[in-house]
């Protein structure tokens, strides 16, 4: 399997993993992959969003 030297990242979405919601990320050029931790310090409560209005 060949990886690019340089990948070029692009977030396919959110999930949750081991108790942590994570981002995942893949390359557009190669099978590439990674998943990186939502900072929790900057979660917004549900009750604070716009969306709970709806």
């Amino acid at each position: 399997m060949e990886f690019c030297q340089k990948h070029a990242w692009a977030s396919v979405g959110v999930t949750h993993v081991d108790g942590a919601v994570v981002r995942v990320w893949t390359c557009e050029n190669c099978p590439a992959w990674t998943r990186e931790p939502l900072d929790a310090e900057r979660e917004v409560d549900w009750d604070d969003t716009r969306l709970s209005e709806l």
